[in-house]
């Protein structure tokens, strides 16, 4: 047992010291054309992503995954909404040899803890979610300039995926923006966030 935790640790020091996490590569595009969306994020305190203080980052994205530091901005008026994780259920599909989710009931509640009515959009949005791999928490919805946004954390092993999609009406479909370690959405503010739509990729 002694060996296990000891070798756990030595990989977790040689991740951290490697920087093997999301985030440290940043591209260089034309913002002001080609940037979807600014987002502000909680850098969270984490040994995997070698930070000792929880910290406030700015970027801006664009499609292709790609993603630069912005400077600090005010973000767009928001509503956010909770998706309790009891709506989830996850298991393991042995065949394929994932974990998968199935959609149990639709629920939301507002930012006050209050339940809110699930509309025609939030149900699609629902389904999509539920094809995803591994288990879910944190979930979010975040409506601001007549577009939603879904947030969610995965339980993956040694590090919290973070993930922002975009939900596309006239495909009905979610695009993945970007994909944080640790690094929790708390603010956005639109830019040609259609153009993500574009994105073959996702």
């Amino acid at each position: 047992m002694k060996r296990i935790a000891l070798l756990l640790c030595i990989v977790l020091m040689a991740l951290s010291m490697t920087g093997c996490t999301r985030g440290y590569h940043y591209d260089q595009f034309d913002v002001e054309k080609e940037g979807n969306v600014d987002v502000i994020v909680i850098a969270r305190k984490s040994i995997m992503s070698n930070r000792e203080e929880s910290e406030t980052r700015y970027y801006s994205l664009a499609s292709g995954d790609r993603i630069c530091l912005s400077e600090p901005f005010e973000p767009d008026p928001a509503t956010f909404y909770t998706i309790p994780n009891g709506c989830f259920k996850s298991y393991n599909d042995r065949d394929r040899n994932k974990v998968l989710n199935r959609l149990d009931h639709m629920a939301l509640k507002d930012e006050a803890g209050n339940q809110v009515p699930v509309s025609e959009t939030h149900a699609r949005i629902f389904q999509h979610i539920a094809e995803l791999e591994h288990d879910m928490f944190h979930i979010r919805l975040i409506e601001t300039g007549n577009q939603t946004f879904v947030y969610l954390e995965l339980n993956v092993n040694l590090w919290t995926p973070c993930c922002l999609y975009w939900y596309d009406r006239d495909a009905d479909a979610m695009v993945l923006l970007h994909e944080w370690d640790e690094e929790e959405v708390i603010g956005l503010r639109l830019r040609n966030i259609t153009l993500a739509g574009q994105d073959k990729s996702n």
